[in-house]
């Protein structure tokens, strides 16, 4: 799931959280074994006239028969949609013809979370960009490790896109991932930008370049309302039917995104409705907005997560 740059983030925690045990390590693997089989589905679940919200449902819960959870709302992205948007509840909207579809999911297991986005298309003229941000994604995991600093990473992603004939969404970034947190602070850019950082030995990162035409403007804005939310805060809440949607939202998702049509299985669609907009207005959860290419343009994206080492990195949501 992607991040919009820049973002505003909790104070990083210690390295000593960054560098994981055994436990840790083995639930990282568990949850990108499941996504690694689940890429290999996309193609065969996504087709033009299907409705977005039935290969949603059917990600999220092929990911839970494969023994994991969703660790935030499948991602629909169609054409010139770049990220953030998953089906609402009754969504109407199907796949259409000759189009770019994104799917961007993630998975976890006790909370450990890997990410990877692929992309299909219904048109070979979309080939050549889908091409560039897999590119993009096998040379910047080529140039990962220990100390690397991520404005490199940047860079690389930017030459790599530019061979293409491309450009990348400068505003959008992968990020660093810990524990019940995918945007965990730091930001992997898709162009080489002043403080970004390093990456350092132990901690889990997801890279996901997103490319779009070379005459676009590059970047995203937010346009159609949220359908992805996360939890913030209890504070601030009295009413007692909004009090048990906020409970119920923290002790199944903690502070994972989540999507309204998850509540359905406990709620009655309205009560969900009227409590997240209760919940909304009081900053005890917030949205993540759909974002769009700022022209309209069509946008291709290709994410893995890798786990960094001292000279190089291990891909976690592959084979």
């Amino acid at each position: 799931m992607s991040e919009e740059y820049p973002f505003k983030h909790s104070k990083l925690r210690s390295m000593v959280d960054s560098v994981y045990d055994s436990e840790a390590l083995n639930s990282f693997r568990k949850s990108g074994q499941i996504i690694a089989k689940l890429r290999k589905e996309i193609a065969s679940i996504v087709k033009p006239g299907k409705p977005a919200l039935k290969i949603c449902v059917e990600i999220e819960s092929r990911i839970r028969e494969l023994g994991g959870k969703p660790a935030f709302p499948v991602n629909i992205g169609i054409n010139e949609i770049a990220a953030h948007y998953t089906s609402p509840p009754g969504d109407t909207l199907t796949i259409p013809s000759g189009s770019m579809v994104k799917v961007d999911f993630g998975v976890h297991v006790n909370g450990y979370v890997t990410d990877t986005a692929v992309t299909v298309f219904y048109d070979p003229k979309f080939e050549p960009m889908v091409k560039a941000a897999d590119d993009a994604l096998q040379n910047a995991i080529k140039t990962f490790r220990g100390g690397v600093k991520l404005s490199d990473i940047g860079r690389v992603i930017q030459t790599t896109i530019g061979k293409y004939g491309f450009r990348p969404i400068s505003n959008l970034t992968g990020h660093s991932i810990e524990r019940y947190s995918i945007h965990a602070g730091k930001s992997v850019p898709n162009v080489p930008v002043l403080a970004a950082g390093k990456a350092n030995e132990g901690e889990v990162f997801a890279i996901e370049p997103f490319v779009t035409l070379p005459d676009a403007a590059g970047s995203v804005t937010n346009m159609l309302p949220a359908q992805i939310y996360r939890y913030i805060k209890s504070k601030g809440v009295k009413n007692d039917e909004s009090k048990k949607v906020l409970d119920d939202i923290y002790a199944r998702f903690s502070t994972l995104p989540f999507a309204p049509r998850w509540l359905e299985d406990k709620f009655p669609r309205e009560t969900a409705k009227r409590a997240m907009l209760d919940l909304t207005h009081n900053k005890c959860v917030g949205g993540y907005p759909v974002l769009v290419e700022e022209t309209r343009r069509p946008v291709a994206q290709s994410e893995h997560t890798v786990l960094v080492g001292r000279d190089d990195c291990t891909v976690l949501t592959t084979d």
